[in-house]
């Protein structure tokens, strides 16, 4: 009697056992599963190699493509004519255009270093012996000058609207760029008129 009693206990020992082994066998499996179904987080190597592979278009890549330069070209011929019309008696002392400006073209393209592939529609000498030392000439693509002290520049048409422009009596001022002439105030009128067209 006292075996069969005795047994009972030991199956049931067994059976807890068995059943313990049973958990601790099947716990890994369940984690192994458990861990291959959940999305993995990408690495900072991954991250590293897949923006590489397709990297994104920065500000200045876009605005690269979007930018076009600016290669304003006027025939400002139009407004010469209305100009010189609105001047009426007021002689102009130094600038040359129309049927008289192949007298000075030479000397302004040599002086104020206007290219050959560009039409000359004005120019303005304002030297005392003719020489073109100074002054300026209106172009197709801008305006090219050499001031009073002998520095010379040009200015594309598209960024004249930016440009200040000033005249009194004697002077015209470009900006820094200062011509003494006689026909400043005239001059400064006709290139303000030409930065409203260019602004639109």
């Amino acid at each position: 009697m006292a075996d069969e009693k005795s047994q009972p206990k030991r199956i049931k020992r067994t059976n807890t056992e068995r059943s313990g082994e049973f958990r601790a066998a099947v716990k890994p499996q369940q984690r192994e599963s458990s861990a291959a179904t959940k999305p993995t987080k990408p690495t900072a190597s991954t991250q590293a190699s897949t923006s590489q592979a397709s990297p994104k278009p920065t500000a200045t890549t876009t605005q690269a493509q979007t930018t076009k330069p600016s290669t304003t070209t006027l025939d400002i011929t139009s407004l010469i004519n209305a100009w010189s019309k609105k001047l009426a008696a007021n002689s102009l002392a130094q600038t040359y255009f129309g049927s008289v400006l192949s007298r000075k073209e030479a000397a302004a393209r040599k002086q104020f270093g206007v290219p050959n592939s560009e039409k000359v529609f004005l120019v303005l000498d304002a030297t005392i012996f003719g020489t073109c030392k100074a002054g300026l000439a209106l172009c197709t693509k801008g305006i090219y000058l050499r001031d009073t002290a002998g520095t010379a520049r040009s200015i594309a048409w598209a960024k004249l609207p930016a440009c200040s422009i000033a005249a009194d009596a004697q002077t015209l001022a470009i900006d820094k760029s200062k011509i003494v002439t006689l026909d400043g105030a005239a001059l400064a009128s006709l290139l303000n008129s030409i930065k409203k067209k260019i602004a639109g």
